[in-house]
């Protein structure tokens, strides 16, 4: 329930103002009705959802069954014809009937049938519990969205009077500066996304575009994000050349996939996000920096994801209680009174 109720809150953070908006509209000199506008509001955040799904699912699919039909010693050779330099430091580690029988145990392990159909009905085991979940999550955010005051009564309820007004203060800014965070997260999304679609899309990649909507995507992961992008990158990159048999192109193919995905980060890392983070959050991009840092230490990559939310929230925490405290002051010096 507890990680139905933060996802449900995160998505009502990134909901909220598309909800407002919605709301505005007039049809017939009359305004959308909040319930109406929380359901159009879902519906886009899972449209959204379901278009990474469409995508990428797809071509991963093909590709994964292309690969797993091969022969691997027919493509290493291949591969080796092109390169004679690899095909000389092969031919250090054993004779040619080692070596095949080697890679063939090595990648049809991994790429076959059985490994194929193995994930797939392990995907279809979990996938009654993942709808329930996604139910659950559903129903919470669709009220949260209809009621954007139903999580903050239901605090103040519990919230001693002598600290009413504090705890107040906090739930508005909160709502504020995480909303403005998450807003700033997904357009920062869309440049990486568009970013490395059409330069991979210019340098004729195959897949460039669902490349790019992954990029995007995986973003959202400081530092490891962009690892993981860069690995799909590769394999479809290099599965393509191969479907094609121009083993000649794969070294142009990964040069072109590395510099691209490695600029467009360097570039997110040192332009966009110290410049959308710091003025969504109100924090130096050298402070968040650290914060992402002690969070992957502490609780690996889910701590990453969440680091700046929640080093948010502490800080308007601390804005209102602690800055009695040095230190406390100046980390909160440019939260807004």
């Amino acid at each position: 329930m507890l990680i139905y109720l933060v996802v449900s809150l995160v998505l009502f953070l990134v909901g909220y103002p598309l909800t407002a908006t919605i709301e505005k509209i007039k049809i017939g000199g009359r305004k959308i009705n909040d319930g109406i506008a929380a359901l159009l509001t879902l519906v886009i955040l899972y449209g959204i959802f379901a278009l990474f799904f469409v995508l990428i699912l797809p071509p991963l699919i093909n590709q994964v069954s292309f690969m797993s039909g091969l022969n691997f010693y027919d493509v290493l050779h291949g591969i080796l014809d092109q390169y004679p330099s690899l095909k000389y430091l092969f031919a250090q580690l054993g004779s040619d009937e080692n070596i095949k029988t080697s890679i063939n145990e090595q990648f049809n392990s991994v790429f076959n049938f059985g490994t194929v159909s193995s994930t797939l009905n392990n995907l279809i085991s979990y996938l009654s519990s993942f709808l329930g979940g996604l139910f659950c999550v559903s129903f919470i955010t669709f009220f949260l969205l209809k009621d954007e005051y139903t999580v903050s009564r239901t605090i103040l309820l519990l919230t001693p009077p002598k600290i009413e007004k504090e705890v107040k203060e906090i739930l508005i800014m909160s709502k504020k500066m995480l909303s403005k965070y998450f807003t700033g997260l997904i357009v920062d999304i869309l440049i990486v996304g568009l970013l490395a679609g059409l330069s991979l899309w210019m340098l004729g990649i195959k897949n460039a575009l669902i490349i790019g909507f992954v990029a995007g995507l995986f973003n959202v992961v400081p530092y490891i994000g962009p690892i993981i992008t860069l690995c799909f990158a590769l394999f479809l990159g290099v599965s393509g050349c191969i479907e094609a048999g121009q083993y000649e192109q794969i070294s142009p193919v990964i040069t072109k996939i590395f510099i691209a995905l490695m600029s467009i980060n360097v570039l997110d890392a040192v332009l966009f996000q110290p410049l959308i983070f710091s003025n969504t959050v109100k924090a130096h991009p050298l402070e968040i920096f650290l914060v992402i840092l002690m969070a992957g230490t502490l609780a690996g990559i889910g701590g990453m994801v969440v680091a700046i939310p929640v080093y948010t929230l502490i800080r308007i925490v601390a804005k209102e209680f602690l800055t009695q405290f040095k230190f406390f002051k100046k980390i909160t010096e440019k939260i807004p009174d």
